[in-house]
């Protein structure tokens, strides 16, 4: 090794080790909350019980045998009160009293006083609705709303008694999920909550149903609550509930992530019960999900209960095999950026980004002087006073973040393609430089704000497009390609050049059109990355085993046997794939890192197998092929 890639991986390495701390943090993190939830509604448990012939304390049983952990209960509109979830009538004004039209398109309550629930649903309404009437006549008591009943069909009245004596019989852990709540002003909602929550502690999370969050946009009475009782909001996945993300920010770091598929998609998109199955088990292998929320299926005609509990035996017997536990998760606690993960980052950022502009600079210079020596320590000192600015300003915490991925990809290639020789080591060397960036870059934003997706890492785009532009650009400066910039824009563009960038601009438009979107993917290709899944545990991410790490094994065989000379730039500049997929890897926060240091070293290996692959088909069937019918075509 040379001088100055002597001084680079040293620095490098320095950089690293700043970031072991927040590594350090995150992992144990990650490592003592491995609990994950098998959720059910309540409602579903019933009607399945039903079908099944059974009691619902019996088909609790059965499911918290196969792994069922938590019941959710929910609040109950006036549409699910109209069709007898409670021992109580509901309904307008009008069927109730006589020649009162004052009151006639109220909403009423109302329950004999000797039926269960019936102190409950008048301690709760007292809550809910301080300005209700309470009349007493006989044997009944009338509960008058300030709402009108055409009002009520989507609003939370009662909570479902039934379901939260159910679960307290069955000793499992308990969701409670209010509903909307228009019109009704935020300190109300949050009383009757608190009621809930204190009469049938301790409720594991809360889980807001409905399209608007109950008590929006008053939320701070409702965050209050939660706050003071300790108890978690579930951040469901892929969720576009208004006011939801505001009262996770207001009540970080209390929150458990949750994976659901509702009916309606499971119908449009024809999900099989098996790709559901393995839907959840990737949201808590990938994404550290640790509530999954599983139904019955909607148009499934046998032992929908018998389903449901296989269903329950399988996620559990898979994630257990995964190293998670069954059991109600803990929330993260809360991990801060510490000082030194900021300036690992800061240092990473400007030995990438001045690495780079050395390649361009300077070209094959490899002298190392006192200079040189006074330029590392000045970088280290810039590195330094940057620090703070990274902890204090989010702006340039992810400017540096974007930067750091983009160049550490670039250079990664670039190290990998120094030369033809020695190819193992080159792309050990380049997967090296990939990693150690994606690590720091994973130690800064590896807290808890991150960890529990409350942002994004804004830099996967351009990280997948700057790369190959550097690639390029140097390769063009520095002849690597046979011909410069100049000569390539001083002549008409050749056939085959015309061909090549149509077909490069148009695998860019797939690559970021896909990039974390799965809708794009075709079934044959969902198929075998479910397959890689249950072999590797880990699958290595496309971009790297089927591209990024084929081309460059294709580009040290076509280079060392002098072959496409003026085409083979395609191999270098989808190289880069493989490095920015690396990184990309790492900036998925929420990912476990012991996942993610597995599927890089299985897309590493598995690519190197693949390029060996289209090698073998290059060198033994393609050329052969092409020196025959060549032939025959010019004879």
């Amino acid at each position: 090794m040379k001088r100055s890639e002597w001084r680079f991986a040293l620095l490098l390495m320095l950089a690293f080790f700043a970031s072991m701390p927040g590594l350090l943090a995150r992992w144990g993190v990650e490592s003592s909350n491995r609990e994950t939830a098998i959720a059910a509604e309540f409602l579903d448990i019933e009607a399945v019980a039903l079908e099944s012939g059974l009691g619902v304390l019996q088909a609790l049983d059965g499911l918290r045998a196969e792994g069922l952990t938590a019941v959710a209960v929910s609040e109950l509109t006036g549409k699910e009160l109209v069709e007898g979830r409670l021992p109580l009538e509901f309904g307008p004004g009008f069927e109730f009293f006589d020649d009162v039209t004052e009151i006639s398109d109220r909403a009423v309550i109302r329950v004999k006083k000797d039926a269960s629930f019936s102190e409950e649903i008048e301690n709760y309404i007292r809550l809910r609705f301080p300005d209700a009437a309470f009349e007493r006549n006989g044997k009944y008591l009338s509960v008058i709303l300030p709402v009108s009943f055409q009002s009520t069909a989507e609003m939370g009245i009662l909570p479902d008694f039934t379901g939260l004596e159910s679960a307290k019989k069955a000793g499992v852990a308990l969701i409670y999920r209010p509903s909307p709540s228009p019109g009704v002003p935020g300190e109300d909602v949050s009383k009757a909550l608190e009621w809930v929550l204190e009469r049938y502690k301790p409720v594991g999370a809360v889980i807001p149903r409905g399209a608007v969050l109950p008590a929006y946009p008053d939320i701070e009475p409702l965050s209050r609550v939660l706050r003071d009782k300790k108890t978690p909001v579930a951040k469901v996945e892929f969720s576009r509930q208004i006011g939801s993300a505001r009262l996770e920010k207001a009540l970080f770091p209390l929150i458990l992530p949750l994976h659901s598929v509702l009916d309606e998609e499971v119908i449009v998109r024809g999900i099989s019960r098996d790709e559901l199955v393995d839907r959840f088990v990737r949201a808590a292998r990938e994404r550290s999900v640790r509530i999954l929320y599983i139904r019955p299926s909607p148009f499934f005609s046998g032992d929908r209960l018998e389903q449901m509990k296989r269903e329950s035996r399988v996620i559990t017997t898979r994630i257990e095999g995964l190293g998670l536990k069954k059991g109600w998760p803990s929330t993260y606690p809360l991990v801060r950026t510490g000082i030194l993960s900021a300036f690992s980052l800061s240092l990473m950022t400007l030995l990438l980004m001045l690495k780079t502009v050395t390649r361009f600079v300077d070209g094959k210079k490899r002298t190392v002087t006192r200079r040189v020596l006074l330029y590392d320590l000045v970088l280290i000192l810039v590195s330094g006073i940057l620090t703070p600015v990274l902890l204090k300003v989010s702006l340039a915490s992810r400017i540096f973040g974007a930067l750091a991925a983009s160049f550490g990809a670039a250079e990664a290639t670039l190290v990998a393609l120094d030369g033809n020789d020695r190819p193992i080591k080159r792309m050990l060397a380049g997967a090296g430089v990939a990693i150690l960036a994606g690590l720091v870059i994973a130690s800064f934003f590896g807290n808890t704000w991150y960890m529990l997706r409350m942002a994004t890492f804004s830099g996967v785009k351009i990280a997948l497009v700057f790369p190959p532009m550097v690639v390029l650009l140097y390769d063009l400066r520095r002849r690597i390609h046979p011909e410069s910039l100049e000569q390539v824009l001083s002549r008409p563009p050749l056939w085959g050049e015309i061909v090549l960038f149509a077909f490069l601009f148009g695998m860019a438009g797939i690559v970021l059109l896909r990039s974390g979107n799965v809708s794009f993917v075709p079934g044959w290709e969902k198929t075998f990355r479910e397959t890689l899944e249950q072999l590797l545990i880990a699958r290595p991410r496309t971009k790297e085993f089927m591209a990024g790490y084929p081309c460059l094994v294709l580009w040290y065989v076509t280079s060392r046997m002098g072959l496409w000379e003026r085409y083979r730039e395609v191999f270098r500049l989808g190289g880069t794939l493989a490095f920015s997929s690396v990184i990309n890897s790492f900036c998925h926060f929420h990912t476990h890192l012991s996942f993610i240091l597995l599927r890089v070293v299985n897309g590493l290996w598995a690519g190197a197998v693949m390029g060996l692959l289209f090698s073998a088909l290059i060198v033994w069937v393609v050329l052969p092929a092409w020196r025959r019918w060549g032939r025959l075509l010019t004879s």
